[in-house]
C-alpha cells in the first residue's frame, strides 16, 4: 500500500540548517499520460537554494530540465531520491528533458497564487528520510483533492502566537497542531495546502496557536455548527482569504457607538451591558459594560468592530437572569437588534425595549389575565404555567402557575404588569425547566422570534386591566370549543356482523347534535349518505340502511359537524 504524505508550508528553524543530508524521495504519478521517450525529469533549486552564490548541495545543479532523470516503477509512478540539506526547495516535474514540456502547477500548490508557479517543499531535517507523491500537474495524489487555506492575521490585536498559525478540520482529524500555515512573503496572510481525499466538502477553523484554546470564533453568519464550511468541487481549490474570526476579508475596523436610554427603567446595580454575536453573547463581559458619564440616564459604550452583520441586545444587569430586552416586532431580528457595520462609524441609539431613540412613556401598571385552553393538549400533572419577559425574575425563573377553577379546560392567571408597552410571553405545559414543554412551532404565524430557535407571544399593553382572548395551547387561535361544549363521539359499536340490509350503530355524545352517517368503500368512495336528525346527549342508536350496497368491507362514519368517528364492517 502506498503511503501518501500531504505537505505544506513549514516554518524554517535553526535545525533546518543542519548539514546532514536527508534522503528526499520525489514521486510523481504519470498514470494516463503519454510519457516522453526522453523520460520524466525533476528540476529545482537544488544546488544554490538561496541564490547567494554558495552551493548547499554541490552534487546537483539548479533548474536543469535534463539534470535529474526519474526511474519508472511498475505502477506508473516515476521516482528519484536526492540527498539534500534541510531547506525549503522549489521544483517542477518535466515530461521530457527540456522546458516546453514542464508541468503546469495548479494555483493551489504554487509558491505564490498567481505569482511564482513552482512547487515547494520544506525539508525539516528532523527525519533521515522524507517522501511525497503527487499526480503530475496536480497538488495531491491522483484521485484526491487539494485545498489551499488562507487566513489574514493583520487585524489581530494580540498579534501572531509564537507557536504559529494552524488550521484544523475534518480533513485531518481535527488535530490542532499538525497543519501549520506560514507567511512566506510577510504580508500577514498565512497559507497552507492539504489533501482532503475525495471529500466534496470540508469543515475547518483557523487557530492562532497550536491548541483549540486559540481557535477563532467563526461568526454565525458563515458558520455551520460553529465551524467554517466549504463545498469542494474542483480537484485543486484555492480558498478565499478570510480575516481571522470574520466571514470575509479583513477591512479596517469601525467605531460603533452604543447608546441606550434607561430613563424608564430601574437600572440594575451591575449596570447595563451590551451582549451580542461580536462578544460571544456574554452579558457579564466587563468590556461591554455601559456607563452614564453625564448622568442623563443614557448609557454609552464604544466598541471597534470589523465590518459585517451582527446581532445584539441590551441587558439591564450582567446575567441572562436579569431583564434583557423583549423587542417590538418592528426592530426584532431573530429576537435581537440587528447591527450592520460598514466603513463609516455607526451610532446605535435606542430607548431600552423600544425601537426608537426617544423613549415613549410606558402605560400605567395594570392587571392582565392570561388564558390558555388545554382541551386539545391536556394539562400536565406538573401544572400549566405562563412565563414572560416582564415577571420578576424573568421567564422560567419567574413562572406563574395557572389554574382552572371552573374545570372548563381553560387555565388562567392574572399578573400586574408594568414597564414596556410591548410584552412577550408564552405558556408551558409541565415542568418549566424542560424546554420541550413550552409552546413552539404553533406560534410561528402569530409569534415573534425569541433568538433561540423558538417563538414568543406578543401583546401591547393598554395601561388598564385586560383579559386576553383565550388561545389554544401552542396555537394562534382558541380551540374549536371547550371541554364542556365538546360534542365528542364515543367509540362506535356495530351489529349484526356481518351486516346485510342494515346495521345498527350505538354511540354516545356529550351534547345534543345533528348526526350524519356516510358509508364508504375500501377506495374511500362514499356509496351512501344518511341524515339521522338531531340526536340527544348521551347514548344513542341509529339504524343505517345498506340496501343496494354490494358485499365487501366498508367504513361507517358518524359526524356531528365537529367530531367524526368510524367503524369498519363487513357486508354480505
Amino acid at each position: 500500500m502506498k503511503k501518501i504524505f500531504t505537505f505544506c508550508f513549514v516554518a524554517l528553524t535553526t535545525a533546518m540548517m543542519a548539514q546532514t543530508p536527508v534522503a528526499v524521495t520525489f514521486n510523481v504519478d504519470m498514470t494516463g499520460l503519454t510519457v516522453s521517450p526522453n523520460g520524466v525529469h525533476l528540476a529545482g533549486n537544488f544546488n544554490d537554494v538561496n541564490g547567494d552564490g554558495s552551493a548547499e548541495n554541490p552534487s546537483y545543479v539548479n533548474w536543469d530540465p535534463a539534470g535529474n532523470l526519474m526511474t519508472m516503477q511498475a505502477n506508473g509512478i516515476y521516482t528519484i531520491t536526492l540527498n539534500l540539506v534541510a531547506e525549503r526547495y522549489e521544483f517542477k516535474f518535466i515530461n521530457g528533458n527540456y522546458w516546453p514540456f514542464v508541468e503546469d502547477v495548479p494555483s493551489a500548490c504554487q509558491v505564490q497564487v498567481n505569482g511564482n508557479d513552482n512547487r515547494f517543499w520544506s525539508i525539516s531535517g528532523l527525519n533521515a528520510t522524507e517522501s511525497m507523491t503527487v499526480c503530475y500537474a496536480s497538488c495531491a495524489a491522483c484521485g484526491e483533492k487539494t485545498v489551499r487555506f488562507r487566513v489574514d492575521m493583520t487585524q489581530e490585536a494580540e498579534g501572531v502566537n509564537p507557536a504559529g498559525i494552524f488550521v484544523a478540520g475534518d480533513f485531518q482529524g481535527w488535530n490542532p497542531a499538525v497543519s501549520q500555515l506560514i507567511d512566506p512573503d510577510g504580508n500577514g496572510i498565512y497559507e497552507g495546502y492539504f489533501s482532503i481525499g475525495t471529500a466534496t466538502s470540508v469543515k475547518y477553523k483557523f487557530l492562532n496557536g497550536n491548541d483549540f484554546a486559540f481557535a477563532e470564533t467563526v461568526p454565525s453568519e458563515c458558520a455551520l455548527t460553529g465551524d467554517r464550511f466549504s463545498d469542494i468541487a474542483e480537484t485543486n481549490t484555492v480558498g478565499d482569504v478570510f480575516c481571522f474570526s470574520a466571514c470575509g476579508p479583513c477591512q479596517a475596523p469601525t467605531s460603533v457607538f452604543f447608546r441606550v436610554d434607561m430613563s424608564l427603567q430601574t437600572v440594575n446595580s451591575a449596570g447595563p451591558h451590551v451582549a451580542g454575536s461580536f462578544q460571544e453573547w456574554n452579558p457579564g463581559d466587563a468590556n461591554t459594560l455601559m456607563t452614564d458619564p453625564d448622568g442623563d440616564n443614557i448609557y454609552e459604550l464604544t466598541l471597534v468592530l470589523q465590518p459585517g452583520n451582527y446581532q445584539y441586545k441590551f441587558v439591564n444587569g450582567a446575567s441572562w437572569d436579569d431583564p434583557n430586552e423583549s423587542l417590538p416586532a418592528d426592530c426584532n431580528v431573530g429576537g435581537n437588534r440587528q447591527l450592520v457595520v460598514a466603513a463609516d462609524p455607526v451610532v446605535e441609539h435606542f430607548c431600552y425595549n423600544q425601537c426608537g431613540a426617544e423613549c415613549i412613556v410606558d402605560p400605567a401598571a395594570a392587571d392582565i389575565t392570561f388564558r390558555v385552553n388545554m382541551f386539545t393538549t391536556g394539562a400536565s400533572a406538573a401544572g400549566v404555567w405562563m412565563i414572560g419577559g416582564f415577571t420578576t425574575p424573568v421567564w422560567q425563573a419567574g413562572a406563574v402557575q395557572m389554574t382552572d377553577d371552573n374545570l372548563d379546560g381553560v387555565y388562567e392567571c392574572t399578573v400586574n404588569v408594568s414597564g414596556s408597552a410591548d410584552i412577550q410571553y408564552k405558556f408551558v405545559n409541565g415542568d418549566v425547566a424542560v424546554s420541550a414543554n413550552e409552546e413552539a412551532a404553533g406560534l410561528m404565524n402569530c409569534g415573534i422570534a425569541n433568538g433561540v430557535g423558538g417563538y414568543n407571544r406578543l401583546h401591547t399593553r393598554t395601561g388598564i386591566a385586560e383579559v386576553l382572548n383565550t388561545v389554544c395551547f401552542d396555537s394562534c387561535a382558541d380551540c374549536i370549543i371547550g371541554v364542556q361544549e365538546a360534542m365528542a363521539l364515543t367509540v362506535l359499536n356495530a351489529y349484526p356482523v356481518p351486516a346485510n340490509e342494515f346495521v345498527t350503530l350505538s354511540f354516545g355524545q356529550v351534547k345534543s347534535a345533528p348526526i350524519t352517517v356516510r358509508v364508504m368503500n375500501n377506495l374511500g368512495q362514499v356509496v351512501s349518505t344518511q341524515y339521522m336528525g338531531n340526536l340527544p346527549t348521551g347514548n344513542n342508536q341509529v339504524r343505517v340502511n345498506l340496501e343496494g350496497v354490494a358485499g365487501g368491507i366498508y367504513a361507517i362514519e358518524l359526524s356531528n359537524g365537529i367530531e367524526r368517528t368510524a367503524v369498519q364492517i363487513a357486508v354480505q
